[in-house]
């Protein structure tokens, strides 16, 4: 039981692209096939609101395992415990818009999550490999957001609309900010603000610090265009 629920992981270290890595992305590229597959089928009703539900509690309770987790470590600290990562809030707001069905939540999300949160999934800051709790606690929750919005998209028809770039944009920059007083305040790193995340990762191309954090705007705008393009000539065929 430690060396699955503890912090001494006598494993080996996760290593990114490895069998256990690939296998959990294929995992979960092949239900979201089946979801688009499907979604004539998913939009009835019952069967709707019992997946939307059964995610929801899914991740409501990987979040309360995570917590507990921290404390039987004894690692619980507001430095480094509070959701406040971009994927952490997005498993948040994921449950939020899985309850709810808040186009407002799913306009956010649709973002953080094609352009954070699968990046998160590709490169990993994990510690911990296969088969221990971290583990799947990072691919359960990441991929059930990327999972959930795409859910939203297909089976519910939900779009993000032509100002959706914008006030994303904003709302993340204003998001952003609120996360670097937290982090004056805590001593964090939340949203990687203070310094690279030890994995690899995108921002070891961007430069020292604070230019990796004016890259990722950049970055940040380009994703956001990217995702947004598969639903541009849809939405004329509806204007």
């Amino acid at each position: 039981m430690k060396d699955f629920f503890g912090m001494q992981y006598q494993g080996e270290a996760f290593k990114a692209f490895s069998y256990a890595h690939i296998s959990t992305i294929l995992i979960i590229l092949l239900i979201i096939i089946i979801i688009y597959r499907f979604r004539e089928k998913l939009r009835e009703d019952r069967i709707n609101q019992y997946i939307r539900y059964t995610m929801g509690t899914i991740l409501l309770i990987q979040q309360s395992l995570l917590y507990l987790w921290y404390h039987a470590n004894g690692l619980w600290s507001f430095a480094v415990s509070l959701p406040l990562n971009l994927c952490e809030a997005a498993v948040i707001l994921c449950i939020i818009l899985l309850l709810t069905q808040s186009k407002w939540v799913y306009e956010v999300l649709y973002f953080w999550a094609m352009c954070g949160v699968l990046s998160a999934i590709i490169t990993p800051d994990l510690g911990y490999n296969f088969p221990h709790f971290m583990f799947y606690h990072f691919f359960i929750t990441h991929g059930l957001v990327v999972i959930a919005v795409l859910f939203m998209t297909f089976v519910n028809r939900y779009r993000p609309q032509r100002n959706s770039i914008g006030k994303v944009l904003i709302i993340t920059n204003l998001y952003m900010i609120f996360v670097a007083l937290v982090n004056i305040l805590t001593g964090g790193n939340y949203l990687f603000l203070r310094q690279k995340p030890s994995a690899f990762s995108i921002m070891d191309y961007l430069g020292p610090w604070p230019w990796y954090i004016l890259s990722l705007e950049g970055i940040a705008l380009v994703g956001f265009i990217l995702a947004y393009l598969p639903f541009r000539k849809e939405f004329r065929k509806h204007t």
